[in-house]
């Protein structure tokens, strides 16, 4: 069974944000608790009695938080797949980076992770992984999948729930437009349009692979050089 503790939202006023200088960069510690959060979806879940892993790395790792109003924070992260937040602890405590809609971007583990709506006209978003960037973005949606558990069965033993590791989803975006999922390779040319006789001869050229997100990386670096 999930357990679920409470977590704090934590909103920031100007007040707190500003600093007179760009360089300096404020703890994870600075972050100041506003309210409690009282919504259906709040909270921060511990899985002790669940196999396998939710977090995307293991560890909490040293990341650079930036906001959007130029602010710059610095602390150990970790990212919950499950969840799709992004945690931190200070005295053994542990909170989530709200609100996220104020975050422009997470240098986590030197990887790049950007909180982007998942749909255009939609409050709702998700963090997604910067794979390629420039005039068209390529991201990647990192998933598992909880399992309950499961009762024994006639030759089968039972099995306790676990996080199972899925295959990650791949998105294209250009500017202010909404996220792509690109489907098939047929669907690279069909958004890459105003390149699409090159992007379909470089595709058959270099045997690409949309499973592949090395493939991928090569797909839109290539287009990007053409957009210049």
């Amino acid at each position: 069974m999930i357990k679920k503790i409470v977590f704090l939202s934590l909103l920031f006023s100007a007040g707190t944000l500003a600093w007179a200088q760009d360089e300096n960069i404020r703890l994870l510690d600075d972050f100041r608790v506003h309210q409690e959060a009282t919504n259906p979806y709040a909270g921060i879940l511990t899985y002790s009695d669940i196999q396998g892993s939710p977090y995307l790395f293991p560890d909490y790792l040293e990341a650079d938080i930036y906001m959007k109003d130029g602010t710059r924070y610095r602390g150990k992260v970790r990212y919950d797949l499950y969840s799709d937040e992004m945690e931190y602890q200070i005295k053994n405590k542990t909170y989530w980076l709200a609100p996220r809609e104020n975050i422009k971007k997470i240098i986590l583990d030197g990887r790049t992770f950007l909180y982007l709506k998942n749909k255009k006209n939609s409050n709702k978003g998700s963090y997604y992984e910067l794979l390629e960037d420039g005039y068209c973005q390529l991201l990647a949606k990192h998933l598992v999948h909880f399992q309950e558990a499961e009762k024994a069965k006639p030759y089968q033993d039972p099995k306790p729930a676990r996080f199972e590791s899925q295959k990650d989803i791949f998105y294209l975006k250009k500017k202010d437009q909404p996220l792509f999922l690109i489907r098939n390779k047929k669907t690279l040319p069909d958004y890459l349009q105003d390149k699409r006789r090159e992007i379909i001869t470089f595709i058959k050229k270099n045997h690409i692979s949309v499973s592949r997100e090395k493939d991928l990386i090569k797909v839109v670096k290539y287009y990007n050089s053409l957009s210049r």
